[in-house]
């Protein structure tokens, strides 16, 4: 999901949320629901269709718009007709993953490709982080973001490294200890 306040835009959010329906209409999604209210559009749009479910490929789309001009926040949801969870993980085991990781690298890039239509319709000279999707003003700010992607990425693969070494230290003792040389014995001892 993509979420973000914009302040200080010159921009109407009505205008907004007009452009994003017609960037789905154009993807060819269904407008199914609408809502409508003073400083407040929802729309629930989606796609059908066997290939759609075979090849893990976005089906439906949520999109909130609320505020007025000046400030207002943008929503965006990319799934599977609110499946998002449980029916890919089924599909998932049935497959041995290929359809979850289609569906959702599948909504991933789809919420990617129409964050960055959004944002620049809003304001073009916003930085959007390819990782997460949050917005900067400067390249300086995204550049310090990303460099903290990485330390975290790091840090992480470090953190990983060190629980495998600590089981198989764990796993190792038990070899020796009880495990395949029987309680307190070596090869060879009986």
């Amino acid at each position: 999901m993509r979420r973000y306040g914009f302040v200080e835009k010159d921009v109407d959010p009505g205008d907004v949320y007009q452009h994003i329906k017609s960037l789905l209409q154009s993807e060819n999604f269904k407008i199914t629901e609408e809502d409508i209210r003073s400083n407040y559009w929802d729309l629930h749009a989606k796609k059908t269709g066997v290939e759609r479910i075979v090849l893990g490929k976005v089906r439906d789309i949520d999109v909130v718009v609320a505020g007025q001009k000046g400030k207002f926040e943008v929503q965006l949801h990319a799934g599977v007709w609110g499946r998002d969870l449980a029916v890919p993980a089924i599909e998932g085991i049935a497959t041995l993953g290929a359809a979850t990781i289609a569906e959702l690298n599948s909504a991933h890039e789809f919420e990617e490709k129409i964050w960055e239509q959004v944002v620049h319709k809003i304001d073009p000279s916003l930085k959007i982080c390819p990782a997460d999707g949050l917005l900067f003003k400067t390249d300086e700010d995204l550049k310090k973001h990303l460099e903290m992607h990485q330390q975290q990425q790091q840090q992480a693969h470090s953190n990983m490294m060190n629980q495998m070494m600590m089981l198989g230290m764990i796993g190792g003792l038990g070899m020796f200890g009880m495990g395949m040389y029987g309680f307190g014995g070596s090869p060879g001892f009986i």
